[in-house]
């Protein structure tokens, strides 16, 4: 009986051993910018996007936001995504209470800086539109995620927290858009540089 006890506790050993040696199941893996957790792909219209970056947008002292930057395959220059018409998502977390105001002044101050008078002119109606879209969130507190999803031929997917608000046709518009970030005057040198895998 002795021996037969000992048989069946090394075979439960064994079969721990090969299920501990056994690979894990293949899943997004997870990393985390300024506490705010990320995976390393993410889907928009059916297609698999791997993390190109992320970064933290600091004021001053103050953490603002984390973005992530996710795209087909991994690029590095700025020219390489802005120029190419293809999938792409940035996803923004907030890590302060922001006034929707505050939230909007910002994103038009980063547009002026970044595109032209003639590229702000040809934008006007697709800003307009994705302005009313961000004036019906009433309540943008720390943990608020905005997902701006691209998808050729349709336009940028405008969400928040997952649910879907609208979207806003055209590439220009999300071209424009993107240069807050990547454009020539970014919003922030280090973030654009960390949404570029740097």
């Amino acid at each position: 009986m002795g021996t037969l006890n000992r048989l069946v506790g090394l075979l439960g050993l064994f079969t721990l051993f090969l299920a501990w040696a056994m690979p894990a199941p293949a899943s997004p893996r997870a990393l985390a910018v300024a506490g705010v957790p990320l995976t390393d792909q993410v889907s928009v219209a059916g297609q698999k996007l791997l993390l190109n970056g992320a970064g933290l947008r600091r004021i001053l002292f103050l953490k603002v936001y984390v973005a992530a930057l996710y795209l087909p395959e991994r690029r590095h220059e700025p020219r390489a995504i802005l120029d190419r018409d293809i999938p792409r998502s940035l996803r923004v977390t907030l890590l302060r209470d922001l006034s929707t105001d505050q939230n909007i002044e910002a994103l038009k101050g980063g547009l002026v800086a970044n595109n032209n008078a003639a590229e702000m002119e040809a934008i006007q109606a697709e800003l307009a539109q994705f302005l009313g879209y961000l004036k019906g969130v009433h309540e943008v507190t720390a943990g608020t995620v905005i997902h701006l999803d691209y998808v050729p031929g349709e336009g940028t997917r405008v969400g928040v927290n997952g649910r879907p608000l609208g979207s806003v046709p055209g590439r220009a518009f999300n071209r424009a858009l993107l240069r807050i970030w990547l454009g020539e005057d970014p919003i922030q040198a280090s973030l654009k540089d960390a949404l570029l895998g740097g």
